[in-house]
């Protein structure tokens, strides 16, 4: 009988040993959380993993989760090499490297004589079997990931889990299910169909933390019943709403909230009250000591809460560069219809390197209305 998906899943990540979990630049909380969730899952069933995002800064209302300092930025130590030295049963040859520029040199010192015959190196292989994406359409949304390391890519298994139509469908394991609100939702299915017992007080956490996160609470048009049964079982296993709540919603630093002041200020709207923009200067992040991932809780926390807009764009300057961050509330792909900009993020949600004025991004924005 064939296997089924999440068969298929279960068996290619137990024939790994060392699986590489990977998301895009700009993640949501869905894709930290839920990155989490899968590598706690991996180690509980004996493997270990590594977390990686190109560029990764953890936002701000994420560090209560715990093991967040497992996801890194960068990809490192890719392959390895072994070097073999036939010696004698009991000699014990002593062994040195030293560094003389760009040159290791490794400085051997037998009991007995060996010969260049005796030291053998055997083809380098890569140090991850299995590579697992979460929420990337294209494997071109790793950036430097990607870019530095593509023969890699093709060489290694994937498993891609995602919820957006937009996915390419590169894994040899597509886990794509349109109809899931988040990427937590898919893996709570997986873990379901495998062993609800693998289901711990943190693992819960980190996958409801996804879905509060991705539905806005249980908010958003894409939340059906079988969300909110799954949210009541994580809940059941242990899960820290309250925590969650007040960590995404209820604890914004004085320069988060300075900086959405200068937004509100700034804020301007087009005649039917559509589409809503401001411009931020470097000065504005200076003198409010907020970051740029504090764009988006005003947004999400300020602008939303005028009913008419359905598109808002931030410009603004930070570390010599401009960039524009745009979000709608519609099905618009700004993937898609910002393509000529190579944006990060998602369809409804992304940021990317401005290179024109700002007119032409209203411009494009109107097209929509």
């Amino acid at each position: 009988m064939a296997l089924n998906q999440h068969q298929q899943i279960y068996e290619t990540i137990q024939k790994s040993q060392k699986p590489l979990i990977v998301f895009g630049e700009r993640p949501s909380g869905d894709s930290i959380s839920s990155s989490l969730a899968l590598a706690a899952l991996l180690s509980k069933l004996g493997k270990k993993s590594k977390i990686v995002s190109p560029n990764f800064s953890l936002p701000h209302n994420y560090l209560f989760l715990t093991e967040k300092n497992k996801i890194q930025n960068n990809l490192s130590a890719l392959r390895k090499m072994i070097i073999t030295l036939e010696k004698d049963e009991h000699d014990q040859p002593e062994i040195k490297s030293t560094l003389n520029g760009r040159q290791m040199e490794i400085h051997i010192t037998p009991q007995k004589n060996i010969s260049k015959e005796n030291i053998r190196i055997n083809d380098s292989y890569y140090l991850h079997d299995l590579v697992i994406t979460i929420n990337t359409p294209d494997l071109e949304s790793l950036k430097h990931l990607y870019e530095e390391n593509n023969e890699f890519f093709y060489q290694v298994p994937i498993i891609n889990i995602d919820h957006l139509a937009e996915n390419e469908h590169y894994g040899h394991l597509n886990a794509i299910n349109l109809t899931s609100s988040s990427i937590a939702e898919i893996i709570y299915d997986f873990i379901e169909s495998i062993d609800l017992n693998l289901l711990d007080e943190k693992i819960a956490t980190y996958l409801l933390t996804g879905m509060i996160e991705k539905t806005k609470s249980f908010k958003n048009p894409n939340v059906t019943p079988k969300s909110l049964n799954i949210a009541s079982h994580l809940m059941a296993a242990g899960a820290k709403r309250e925590e969650i709540i007040r960590n995404l919603y209820q604890k914004q630093t004085i320069g988060a909230l300075k900086l959405w002041g200068r937004i509100l200020m700034n804020l301007k709207t087009d005649s039917q009250q559509k589409i809503a923009w401001a411009v931020i200067n470097k000065e504005d992040f200076q003198q409010t000591n907020a970051r740029p991932e504090d764009i988006l809780g005003a947004i999400n926390e300020l602008i939303v809460s005028i009913p008419s807009v359905e598109l808002t764009t931030i410009f603004y300057e930070h570390d010599n560069s401009k960039k524009a961050l745009i979000k709608t509330e519609k099905e618009h792909n700004l993937k898609n219809i910002f393509q000529e900009f190579r944006p990060n993020g998602e369809k409804q949600i992304i940021t990317f390197e401005l290179n024109t004025n700002h007119q032409y991004i209203l411009d494009k924005l109107n097209q929509l209305i």
